[in-house]
């Protein structure tokens, strides 16, 4: 949007969003909401985020004296997102065939809307939008306001997030090279990663995984202690990605975690690893941070079992048995998202 198409009175706006300065993000956005409520004179202005099971409000900032009905997921948030391309302006959806019928005109009563995607890594990741239960006129400098106020948002969030990425990056290094430094998190029998070794690894990455909502394999088998085990060890350790974790349980029971792996790309490696192992029994599942109980666990344990359960004792037929989580209103209650 060309900076003439901004006023006077708009540029002075952002004029005022530029020189406040702000010790936290939180505090650009409730500002910076604020401040187009009582510039634009609109009943509400609003920064939604794009989650898992739809929209859900961040940030709002209320104008008059009657609220509008919230939620996100009826209002007009969910076509921005749909079309990031350009700003949705609706002048008055009561009186427009498009829109008379949308829940957020007939059910939430917003009849003038005018919304802009926020951008995460050029992906839509939220909205911003300026609402009113009246109809009225939008001029084209106050789709450059909220355009501009969009980029501004988006780029705060994205360098919030990429904070947080880095936080978490060090705090992975600094577990592994913690690990790496204490030989008992080592099995001394086949010098693979142990239980307690497992049990670090998962309080820096599981951590992560439910913030980037990645899916995590995990396989578990029986390799009774014979001659060649060491050798066959030492072969698949070789074969797996540089991702990806294999851990010795104890009592001749082996564990495959292969992070940011869906059961496709499972099969890929197995079908490699299964090429030095031979067709011996294992038992497969997905570890789902958006599912109970593996959302609320701290660790693998409760994936751990469901994989395990599908071939105890390594007595079944030498094939891949999977053990999957199936999505319920019981085991997805409750779910929060984080930007």
């Amino acid at each position: 949007m060309p900076e003439t198409v901004l006023g006077d009175s708009h540029i002075q706006v952002l004029g005022a969003l530029g020189a406040a300065g702000f010790a936290r993000a939180e505090d650009l956005y409730e500002f910076g909401l604020d401040l187009l409520v009582r510039h634009l004179g609109v009943d509400r202005a609003m920064v939604a985020s794009v989650t898992a099971r739809g929209l859900e409000s961040l940030w709002c900032a209320e104008g008059g004296a009657r609220p509008l009905p919230h939620d996100p997921n009826l209002n007009f948030c969910a076509q921005v997102v749909r079309e990031p391309a350009a700003a949705l302006v609706i002048e008055d959806a009561a009186a427009d065939p498009a829109w008379a019928d949308h829940p957020a005109c007939r059910t939430l009563g917003i009849r003038a809307y005018l919304g802009a995607a926020l951008r995460f890594s050029g992906k839509p990741m939220g909205v911003l939008s300026v609402q009113s239960r009246t109809a009225r006129s939008w001029q084209p400098s106050d789709v450059a306001l909220v355009n501009v106020v969009a980029a501004l948002f988006g780029k705060a969030m994205e360098v919030e997030a990429l904070k947080v990425e880095l936080a978490q990056a060090k705090e992975v290094l600094d577990l592994t090279a913690a690990v790496m430094e204490d030989h008992a998190l080592e099995n001394p029998r086949t010098g693979l990663p142990s239980r307690r070794y497992l049990e670090v690894w998962c309080k820096s990455h599981l951590l992560l995984a439910r913030r980037r909502r990645e899916v995590i394999t995990l396989v578990t088998w029986i390799q009774p202690a014979k001659s060649d085990r060491a050798q066959t060890l030492a072969r698949l350790a070789g074969s797996l990605r540089g991702v990806d974790l294999m851990v010795d349980l104890g009592r001749d029971r082996f564990l495959l975690v292969l992070p940011r792996t869906l059961r496709a790309g499972a099969e890929t490696v197995l079908e490699r690893f299964r090429r030095i192992l031979g067709p011996r029994p294992m038992g497969a599942t997905l570890w789902n941070p958006l599912l109970n109980p593996d959302r609320q666990a701290a660790t693998l344990q409760p994936a751990i079992r469901r994989a395990q359960s599908a071939d105890p004792g390594g007595q079944g037929t030498g094939e891949v048995v999977w053990t999957l989580l199936e999505p319920s209103r019981e085991n997805i209650l409750g779910e929060t998202d984080q930007w």
